[in-house]
């Protein structure tokens, strides 16, 4: 069962970031010098919330397997849960302090930059889901 919802949250997290990234192509630098960002942006906000909470549900999973596997006592567990869940966290401010800085109206914006930003605020994210996704893997197979 706990394989089940570690996959299905995996992929609502793949799901949500080829969502967003669909909504993103007509801003730069997919499309130059692109569309400026406006208050309909907020709508990136929900669908990024759903995607931090399906990867942290990955994480948290991974966490518990990895436990479980190396017989850790529950005040281990606890204290691993809260360094990922922190971890986790900050990445997810991060994450949405690049978007703000990619979809913010500033005077002086390269494509290059936007390039940055955009590599950082899709690249985040898919980092930790295939790590997530290859910590699972191998402790699937070492059970």
């Amino acid at each position: 069962m706990r394989e089940y919802f570690f996959w299905g949250a995996w992929f609502t997290a793949l799901a949500t970031t080829g969502l967003l990234f669909l909504w993103s192509l007509s801003f730069s630098p997919f499309q130059h010098p692109g569309q400026t960002a406006n208050e309909a942006a907020i709508i990136f906000f929900p669908i990024m919330i759903l995607r931090w909470l399906a990867i942290g549900c990955t994480i948290a999973l991974v966490a518990i397997a990895w436990a479980q596997q190396r017989n850790l006592a529950t005040y281990s567990l606890i204290g691993l849960m809260i360094a990922v869940v922190a971890l986790h966290l900050i990445l997810g401010l991060i994450n949405v302090a690049v978007m703000n800085a990619w979809l913010s109206v500033e005077p002086v914006r390269t494509r290059s930059t936007n390039a940055i930003y955009v590599g950082i605020y899709f690249g985040l994210p898919i980092l930790w889901m295939l790590l997530t996704a290859f910590l699972a893997t191998i402790t699937k197979q070492s059970q």
